[in-house]
């Protein structure tokens, strides 16, 4: 056995050489010269001698031991290094299985320590009681250290370098979530292994507090009372790690999430712009919104649609024409109608009996989709009192379109026929 008293007094006579030291073990093992290079970078006036002298204390007070089947490699003591992890407050993610085991076993303790009862052994119940309430104490001292370790991982991915991509900067934000998070959030669940534990403990427990009152004491209530209210602390600090660990990651992934698909569409999108300019947007391949895009943002599904289709969009290829075919004489190309011309032209021609027949005398040769842009925008205008009229079929140079049209008039015409129309009555 050795010593504690000489481990602890070489612990802190040699702290300002282990805690550096504590930083190169993190991150693996290291060789016999390595650990002298280390030693004389913090040690500059020591000697070769004085730095072999302290790696034989080290070595020979357990502090550093040989690595399996490497003997020239080292590493700390396991629990040489968890100690003094805790004296830096520093806290490693643990597994939720270890949680998961440590419920198995509370279970087999109140199967244990119900039997005792059973048998009336005191001696065996105080034995079984002690041991569940060090396991209560495990689990919570696990649950804390996890938490904290949680905060580290977020701070981390917080205060990493900017200058890397977000997916590298998130990554271990990302592994924590689909290993910790997720599979603690089907253990805490409400008909999760941790529940269904924390009760048929805690049912034993009152089944017991119960018994002793009718049956006689075999053991101090004052104990069961503890260990009860430790494991509702337990439940409750669960809970609290759980919702903790929700607010500190679940930003953060989903930040990783959206970035990673809204960096892809638009890189995309701009090298389109940079190649073929602002035309090369693909503005037909995009999904269209439910309202105009002009006063409506569309919501966070919408806008990751939105990327989706640009970061999957594939440019038609460009058709010229032909060489021999020669535009026909006499046919300039005619513009487009502008709102204002096709406002005017309908305002001339008030009253309409029918907007459709109007629209389709108008541009006889127009397609089925202008036809009815224009029907819309018209029949919508404030300036012209309109009517509805009876459904009816009406033949485009393409389509058989059914629909309502409105017939219009100007509004002094629609006042005048409402004022004939009374004095017609009587």
């Amino acid at each position: 056995m050795i010593e504690p008293k000489r481990v602890l007094r070489a612990l802190a006579e040699h702290w300002a050489l282990l805690e550096p030291l504590c930083e190169h073990f993190d991150q693996g093992t290291l060789s016999l010269t390595e650990l002298r290079l280390q030693l004389a970078r913090q040690q500059v006036d020591s000697t070769p001698q004085d730095i072999t002298a302290l790696l034989d204390v080290w070595i020979r007070l357990d502090i550093l031991v040989p690595v399996a089947k490497s003997p020239n490699r080292f590493e700390l003591n396991a629990q040489i290094h968890d100690f003094l992890a805790y004296l830096r407050h520093e806290h490693r993610l643990g597994l939720c299985l270890e949680i998961e085991a440590y419920l198995r076993h509370l279970e087999r303790l109140a199967g244990h320590i119900q039997e005792a009862f059973d048998n009336r052994d005191g001696n065996d119940l105080a034995r079984q009681l002690r041991l569940l309430d060090m396991r209560v104490r495990d689990v919570l001292k696990k649950l804390g250290n996890d938490e904290q370790a949680l905060v580290a991982v977020a701070d981390r991915a917080k205060t990493s370098d900017r200058q890397i991509p977000l997916r590298q900067r998130y990554a271990e934000v990302l592994a924590t979530w689909d290993e910790y998070v997720e599979p603690m959030i089907q253990l805490v669940n409400a008909d999760g292994a941790f529940e269904q534990g924390v009760r048929k403990v805690e049912n034993v427990l009152l089944r017991l507090m119960g018994d002793q009152q009718r049956l006689g004491h075999l053991v101090d209530d004052d104990m069961l009372v503890r260990t009860h209210a430790r494991i509702l602390e337990m439940q409750t600090h669960a809970q609290l790690t759980l919702r903790r660990a929700r607010e500190l990651l679940l930003p953060l992934r989903e930040e990783a999430r959206r970035h990673n698909a809204v960096t892809r569409g638009a890189a995309l999108a701009l090298s389109a712009i940079r190649r073929k300019g602002l035309d090369a947007v693909p503005q037909a391949a995009m999904p269209l919104f439910t309202r105009p895009q002009s006063n409506f943002l569309g919501n966070a599904s919408q806008v990751e649609a939105y990327v989706y289709a640009l970061a999957r969009f594939e440019s038609k290829p460009s058709r010229f024409p032909k060489a021999h075919r020669a535009p026909g004489r006499g046919e300039p190309a005619r513009a487009p109608r502008t709102v204002r011309e096709m406002l005017e032209r309908c305002e001339d021609a008030l009253p309409l009996p029918d907007l459709m027949v109007w629209l389709l005398e108008q541009e006889p040769e127009g397609a089925t989709d202008e036809l009815l842009y224009w029907f819309s925008r018209l029949s919508r205008e404030k300036r012209f009192s309109r009517r509805r009229l009876e459904r009816q079929d009406y033949f485009t140079r393409e389509h058989q379109v059914s629909l309502r049209s409105y017939a219009l008039q100007s509004p002094a015409d629609a006042a005048a026929d409402s004022q004939a129309s009374p004095a017609h009555a009587t």
